[in-house]
């Protein structure tokens, strides 16, 4: 089988990251990366592939079969257009685009276009969020009745010498709840309502520092969410996970998912729960189980799957309306915090 043909829109850190991983791969081969900045010239001497500065030009003279769509997150649905229009498949990293009707438009243009878009949700492919959606699903801990999640993390202040970052939109709700919301959807199911309370009092920029979410998802399941960038902690995916090398790491759990018949921490994978039914209720010990899968790297297995998608070979895990009803949920939040009262989501 030929390898498929892959070219990156945006050498950013995302579209560096991916880079490195299609060099990786046995199934598809680099073909073209475009970006305007012209420094990008010598990674594209390294990588041994053409440089272009025009999206366009690049998807019309490399030809690719798909294109990871690396760059800023406005440019995210006139890219993904571009490439629906031509034929070619593309993985968008997240969000899918930067307003819902944007996104509400590429996903209706792909559809009658008849080309798949893949949406940039890699948590969904981490083997411990696959064993928690098993765990889940097949009824370990009963019906589940609830979540409650931690995402407290100090970004260093140069983090904010970037201005946008301070503005609305560049806040930790749309830049890092959004994966948490993607990942609780999957886990729990759709997201019904929303009842946010965010902050700036921290930092004291324009844009949240910190929020406290009430979350309800289908079929009573309710949730919670403490979220700051600027909480010096160990409670967040990014250092419980040791999934990226650019953060520091640390042993423990940043999640809990509670059920009728018991509960899960993650990332660790305990489940705690009575030995039997005869034995169930507080005056009995619990008995900790631990369901720790082989790790493996997420955006491999994303590179893996988007090949799947090209050759339709099977359908993508986070569809184009995955990403948009995460984008909405997560948009809800900041909706919810500026108005003072709850957001409903339509049903799936």
């Amino acid at each position: 089988m030929s390898k498929l043909r892959i070219a990156i829109l945006g050498a950013g850190t995302m579209g560096r990251r991916h880079i490195d991983y299609v060099n990786a791969s046995g199934e598809c081969q680099l073909v073209a990366i475009c970006d305007p900045d012209s420094g990008v010239a010598k990674l594209a001497a390294k990588n041994e592939v053409p440089l272009f500065h025009d999206e366009y030009e690049a998807l019309d003279l490399a030809a690719p079969d798909g294109a990871i769509i690396a760059a800023p997150t406005i440019l995210h649905e006139e890219l993904a257009l571009a490439c629906i229009r031509r034929g070619i498949v593309p993985l968008v990293e997240k969000p899918i685009t930067a307003a819902l009707d944007e996104g509400r438009w590429l996903v209706d243009e792909a559809a009658a276009a008849q080309v798949p878009v893949l949406v940039g949700h890699h948590r969904r492919y981490h083997p411990r969020i696959q064993r928690l959606w098993k765990l889940v699903k097949e009824g370990a801990i009963g019906s589940l009745i609830g979540v409650s999640l931690l995402w407290a993390v100090k970004k260093p202040d140069a983090y904010y010498d970037v201005i946008w970052r301070t503005r609305a939109g560049g806040g930790p709700v749309l830049t890092n709840l959004i994966h948490e919301i993607d990942t609780l959807r999957y886990i729990c199911g759709e997201i019904t309502s929303v009842y946010a309370a965010t902050s700036s009092a921290t930092r004291g920029f324009e844009v949240e520092d910190s929020a406290a979410i009430t979350l309800r998802f289908t079929d009573g399941v309710i949730g919670s969410i403490f979220l700051s960038d600027a909480a010096p902690s160990p409670w967040s995916y990014e250092l419980t996970m040791f999934e990226n090398p650019s953060y520091a790491h640390v042993e423990g759990n940043c999640a809990f998912f509670f059920g009728t018949e018991g509960s899960i921490a993650f990332p660790t994978m305990e489940l705690w729960r009575y030995p039997s039914a005869d034995s169930a209720g507080w005056e009995h010990p619990l008995v900790q189980e631990r369901h720790e899968p082989a790790d493996a790297d997420p955006l491999a297995a994303q590179l893996a799957h988007f090949c799947r998608v090209i050759r339709r070979e099977e359908p993508p895990l986070v569809s184009g309306e995955e990403g948009l009803r995460t984008l909405a949920a997560t948009q809800a939040v900041l909706s919810s915090g500026s108005e003072g009262k709850p957001v409903e989501l339509l049903p799936a």
